[in-house]
């Protein structure tokens, strides 16, 4: 009885399917190398074409303020200034106007004491009156005092209408 372990030409199969891989791995390792060195071709030559035409646009770009500074009077450079600084005086003096606010005393505000003031309540808060949680975001009553700042929740001041706490 004969048995496929008992057949000579077994190892020259495998041997032979063995060159062939390696043969094959080869001719595909050279491809790559080819195609590698193309692609580095074709990439050089990109970056030849970008830096030209970098070169080209900042060239083009120079030229064309070099014309607008000759061809601009000096009246139209001085009311493009005067633009600007009005601009920057505007916004300066609204930036006065914000610090003034946002730094006030509690004293120096011009609501008086004592007043109550619907916002929206941009940190979580304790109601004086009920000591329930008042989110950021909910609707809420606030009073500046000398003592500092205390809530009131939407109910509780709904519920009377001069809160005395």
């Amino acid at each position: 009885m004969t048995t496929s372990d008992d057949r000579p030409d077994r190892d020259a199969g495998w041997e032979h399917i063995g060159r062939a891989t390696e043969h094959f791995a080869r001719r595909i390792a050279r491809d790559a190398g080819k195609f590698a060195e193309r692609l580095q071709e074709h990439a050089g030559e990109f970056a030849e074409d970008v830096s030209g035409d970098w070169r080209r646009a900042r060239r083009a770009y120079r030229h064309s303020c070099r014309r607008m500074y000759r061809e601009a009077s000096a009246s139209d450079v001085r009311r493009i200034f005067e633009d600007i600084r009005g601009v920057l005086s505007d916004v300066l003096e609204g930036v006065d106007e914000l610090m003034q606010r946002v730094f006030t005393e509690p004293s120096d505000a011009k609501q008086p004491d004592g007043e109550w003031v619907r916002v929206v309540a941009n940190r979580d808060a304790d109601c004086s009156a009920c000591k329930r949680a008042i989110r950021a975001g909910d609707q809420a009553f606030v009073q500046r005092t000398p003592e500092g700042t205390r809530f009131r929740c939407a109910d509780c001041k709904a519920s009377t209408e001069s809160p005395t706490d």
